[in-house]
């Protein structure tokens, strides 16, 4: 496949023959600092050749590498048809990689939600902690924006167990941040200032946001807890760094909880200017923030006596929620002009914009149910997949297994032909199976159940004649009570079960894909059998006993280990009486 027009400069760099090696090297060179149309056709040619050579890994990596290089639909097709490669090919880090870049790709944050899920259990089951860690932090943000306050506390807590754990504490400062947020939002200061000093100190002399979220989030804490003075310190720390990294929400936030603690400190003045640069900073980029600071700036307006200032703020307030679709902060607008009415005596004006406060909550609760039960679905959709997807690893694992088991019968009945054109598979005088036959049978069932881990029992069979009959040859008698409990064996066992000769007086009886308690009853139906067998020879009843051994795989290692030990289960067997049965597993 030759490259076109505008790639025949790397051809020199590639090998000719269009063939997987060709395909790494498209892939290599796609990832090399080139201009980003070069790496984009780079990487589809890559992709293009492997999919013509049906190499369905190679496909996948060309489909991750295309996603990481553009955005929008295109790319996030590419990321999940890269996704459902991996899957069938049961590379879960791959997986993990295209969950994390999906979840990067998309806006919605609804849509976001479950490919972040489905990204953290991921990183559980591929044994990557620092990347469930971020992913973890990621979720959590997401979270609280989503209004699941509990939820998003799961996530952070997640984060910081993992980096107790696997020593990453640095990486947990997002989830440190987003617990003391959570817990100020939620109105516990107190329980806010462990988390947010330990941010503080992971970001100690930094100069990062992180930092300023930190400082401010303990004067925050400080001044909920009634330390205007300390809270001061901390949000004079945070303000500078804020206004250097240039985010109007975090700056905002600083702003008004520093004019807060003007106005504790008997400071009306400085407040009001630091509330009306924080309403400049908000009103285009953060409408949420905005609508809080016009919250404040009234309180600290109706706080100062200036009541016609507070209410044409709370009027301003009104509209701009419902420009902006803020329930909460119409709700508190009209709970904010009650108290003015009702400070300034007018009832009426009081009830009307409390039935108004009733109604404009009652909306924003049903919003914030819908949007609850959007992110509850969200969460169940994700774990859905992710179910699928273990019953779908579940079933290409058991058609593996049949298939190496029907592998391991063809395989077998091609050594019983090959014996059987030998006569070598049959003992001519028990009739049951040879003893080169049953030892390969053996190892074949016993590399296959080590391979699928199942079980495998193993039974050697001794049969003892305690007084041979006085006429006729004696071997002759022998001879045929040999075949007559190799026919006994054959009858009771199933058809997947093998009975071969073991010694002189002993037969092995290999039950794969069974545990010893459910090898115990067909053994036991053939000593009852044994001890009952009308042998046509008068004084003979009893005289023919036999003595049962069984073992287990379990943690044996190796075939001649697994007869050795059925060998001594048998003697122990023997040494407890006549037809006798005992196991080992």
């Amino acid at each position: 496949m030759d490259l076109p027009a505008h790639l025949q400069p790397f051809e020199a760099l590639l090998p000719q023959e269009p063939g997987p090696a060709r395909v790494d090297a498209l892939l290599a060179l796609s990832a090399d600092p080139h201009p980003l149309p070069e790496q984009v056709a780079l990487a589809g040619q890559a992709r293009e050749l492997a999919a013509s050579l049906n190499d369905p890994a190679r496909t996948a990596r060309a489909e991750l590498r295309l996603g990481a290089l553009h955005g929008g639909p295109e790319a996030l097709e590419q990321v999940r048809s890269a996704a459902r490669r991996f899957e069938q090919l049961r590379d879960a880090a791959q997986e993990l990689a295209c969950a994390v870049r999906e979840a990067a790709l998309l806006d919605d944050p609804l849509a976001r939600l479950p490919a972040l899920l489905r990204a953290a259990a991921l990183a559980a089951e591929t044994g990557q902690p620092l990347t469930e860690l971020t992913v973890q932090v990621q979720l959590g943000a997401l979270l609280r924006d989503l209004g699941s306050a509990a939820q998003a506390a799961g996530a952070f807590t997640r984060a910081t167990e993992l980096a107790a754990t696997h020593d990453a504490r640095v990486q947990a400062t997002g989830a440190l941040l987003g617990l003391g947020e959570l817990h100020l939002e939620a109105g516990d200061a107190q329980a806010a200032l462990e988390p947010l000093r330990a941010a503080g100190h992971l970001t100690h002399g930094e100069g990062t946001a992180a930092q300023a979220r930190a400082l401010g989030g303990l004067g925050r804490a400080y001044a909920a807890l009634g330390d205007p003075a300390r809270a001061a310190r901390f949000l004079d720390a945070a303000l500078p760094l804020a206004e250097r990294h240039g985010e109007p929400a975090l700056l905002a936030a600083l702003l008004d909880a520093r004019a807060a603690t003007h106005d504790a400190q008997g400071q009306p003045g400085e407040a009001h200017a630091l509330l009306r640069r924080s309403l400049t900073l908000t009103e285009q980029d953060s409408p949420r923030a905005h609508g809080r600071t016009l919250l404040a700036l009234a309180a600290h307006l109706a706080a100062q006596g200036r009541a016609a200032q507070a209410r044409e703020t709370l009027v301003w307030a009104l509209r701009f929620g419902l420009e902006h679709g803020q329930g909460d902060l119409s709700a508190g607008a009209h709970l904010a002009l009650a108290d003015l009415a009702e400070a300034q005596g007018d009832p009426a004006e009081t009830a009307a914009q409390l039935r108004a406060w009733a109604t404009s909550l009652d909306a924003q609760r049903r919003r914030d149910a819908e949007r609850d039960t959007q992110v509850q679905d969200a969460v169940y959709g994700a774990r859905e997949a992710l179910a699928q997807r273990a019953a779908r690893r579940d079933t290409l694992h058991l058609l593996e297994g049949t298939v190496q088991d029907a592998s391991t019968r063809l395989a077998a009945m091609q050594v019983m032909l090959e014996r059987w054109r030998g006569t070598s598979m049959l003992d001519t005088e028990s009739g049951a199976h040879s003893r080169p036959f049953g030892l390969e049978v053996l190892t074949l069932h016993f590399n296959r159940c080590v391979r699928l881990r199942a079980p495998l029992s193993l039974a050697v069979v001794g049969v003892e004649v305690h007084a041979p009959p006085t006429d006729g040859p004696a071997d002759l008698f022998v001879s045929n009570v040999l075949s007559a409990v190799s026919r006994v064996l054959e009858g009771q066992v199933r058809a997947m079960d093998t009975v071969a000769r073991f010694d002189r007086f002993k037969f092995m009886v290999i039950f794969p894909e069974t545990a010893p308690e459910e090898a115990t009853h067909p053994l036991e139906r053939v000593i009852e059998q044994v001890r009952t067998y009308d042998w046509g020879v008068p004084g003979m009843q009893g005289a023919v006993s036999v003595a049962v051994g069984l073992v287990g795989r379990g943690f044996v290692q190796g075939v001649n280990l697994l007869i050795d030990a059925a060998d001594a289960e048998y003697y122990r067997a023997r040494r407890q009486g006549p037809n006798t049965l005992t196991i080992t597993r």
